[in-house]
């Protein structure tokens, strides 16, 4: 599933760069190695070694021992939602969301992501993120590949599923459609030929049983085992690793059973158990092994389930870092205008929850449901379930615990305070992202003809979580960037 280094345009950078006395980390085996040197031209590694460098450059940097590592990869974003930000709650909708948009590129590379995969993408968003002046690499799936009756035409504007997703996917076989009647436009073969000309890279498809739904849920359909095998075909056939989300047993087995390559969440709805309950169903238990053994991979994207119980944990918007990433005025929205999500989402969910739950119970409850879900995720690690590090920045639900950046920095503490080990994590990050999404040959490691996408960190990340907020320098197709100089800056600065 190799894309090619035509896939990516370097940045304007130096004829050459020499990174040298740098702790070079990169690989499936990521040993550390002191006394090392990456040399660059024209936006790309053309050699490294270790001692003493055997030619000069340009420009150079004097590592003194810091840590050289590949950029990160979050492959899991949503660029046209904003952290929190309503239309119903703002009074300056409009100011709040141009204000966020126009940082949010630097507060990714900020926070050392070079590369971001957008999994549901539109056109006028990636034009709007591709044209700031700083920006990560982005890699897209195009528009998610939704059913025609399925969870996600409900929510259609005007009903109107071909203006919306043109490449929708009809399942006749579900339907039992006759072959000749069968419309050409909107088969396997169709959905994923939209999605690879409209430049994307993979296949998102929805296994979207909305148990969280509020009251009776509305009718919709499930997709057909056959009509998505045949999908899972047709993209492979085209290089496409196809992502599936779902968060229930269900799902997950659905996609190990039809073939996918990656499961978008974990498993955090467990049905007919309490919302806190601390362990496992057997039968549920038994899919987390057999995803486990699959070699399927999992995206946990604890941001998500974090985003709702920031409505009740105040030390979200207390942390540091929110300085960085967007402005004043968006702050004092989430400090303000925002919590009034809180009393609604308590009113709409109210079925969710045991009998007489109020808002002073919330933080005992999520913090049970989140330790629950952080013992699945380990459980699942230990038994061998290969992880790829995903946010879901801008979750675009309730909640506001998904600033770019930020909350990748927050999901890799997730990860390691649930037991992930360093080392996986780092692996998650990097290298394990390339190759699930067919990038391994451009981005992901530290080696000759790949993209000099690279951080130079005070800090060892395979000793804390913290050594990724350590980043002295991003390195972004060899053009050096102090890491200051993306944070957030008012007009006057």
């Amino acid at each position: 599933m190799a894309l090619g280094t035509a896939l990516f345009t370097t940045a304007a950078a130096d004829d050459s760069l020499l990174v040298f006395n740098a702790v070079l980390i990169s690989g499936t085996d990521p040993a550390p190695l002191p006394d090392s040197w990456v040399k660059i031209s024209d936006g790309v590694i053309v050699a490294t070694g270790r001692g003493k460098p055997d030619r000069g450059a340009s420009q150079t940097i004097d590592a003194r021992g810091r840590f050289l590592i590949p950029g990160l990869i979050d492959s899991h974003v949503h660029l046209y939602h904003a952290t929190g930000l309503k239309r119903k709650y703002a009074t300056d909708f409009e100011d709040l969301r141009r204000d966020f948009m126009e940082q949010q590129p630097r507060s990714f590379l900020f926070h050392g992501f070079t590369t971001v995969v957008e999994l549901n993408a539109d056109a006028d968003t990636n034009r709007r993120f591709e044209s700031a002046p700083l920006h990560p690499r982005l890699v897209h799936c195009g528009q998610g590949v939704i059913l025609s009756d399925g969870f996600m035409a409900l929510d259609v504007p005007g009903g109107d599923l071909e203006q919306a997703y043109p490449g929708y996917l009809v399942d006749h076989y579900a339907k039992g459609i006759a072959a000749d009647e069968i419309d050409p436009a909107h088969t396997p073969a169709a959905a994923v030929d939209f999605v690879a000309k409209s430049g994307g890279r993979c296949i998102k498809i929805y296994y979207e049983e909305a148990l969280w739904w509020p009251g009776e849920r509305p009718e919709f359909s499930l997709p057909s085992h056959e009509i998505i095998r045949e999908l899972v075909e047709v993209a492979h056939a085209r290089g496409l690793p196809v992502l599936l989300h779902a968060t229930t047993p269900r799902g997950h087995r659905f996609g190990l059973e039809v073939g996918v390559d990656v499961i978008v969440h974990g498993m955090w709805e467990w049905p007919d158990q309490p919302f806190d309950a601390p362990t496992l169903r057997t039968d549920y238990r038994e899919v987390a092994n057999a995803v486990s053994v699959s070699g399927t991979w999992l995206q946990p994207t604890f941001t998500t389930i974090r985003t709702t119980g920031s409505m009740f944990d105040r030390r979200v918007l207390l942390a540091d870092g929110w300085q960085n990433v967007v402005p004043p005025s968006y702050m004092h929205y989430l400090q303000t205008e925002a919590q009034a999500q809180r009393d609604d989402f308590l009113n709409m969910f109210a079925h969710y929850f045991p009998d007489g739950t109020t808002e002073e119970d919330m933080p005992v409850l999520q913090q049970a449901f989140r330790d629950r879900y952080s013992r699945l995720i380990i459980d699942m690690v230990n038994s061998g379930t290969g992880l790829l590090f995903g946010t879901d920045t801008a979750v675009g639900g309730f909640g506001w615990a998904a600033p770019p950046g930020l909350a990748g920095y927050w999901e890799i503490k997730h990860w390691i305070d649930a037991g992930i080990a360093p080392a996986e994590m780092f692996e998650a990050l990097t290298i394990n992202n390339a190759v699930a999404l067919g990038l391994a040959d451009v981005i992901g490691t530290i080696e000759p003809d790949k993209h000099a996408d690279l951080l130079l960190l005070r800090e060892n990340p395979l000793a804390s979580a913290e050594a990724y907020n350590t980043i002295d320098i991003v390195v972004l197709g060899g053009q050096v960037i102090e890491r200051g100089d993306l944070a957030y800056r008012t007009p006057d600065d």
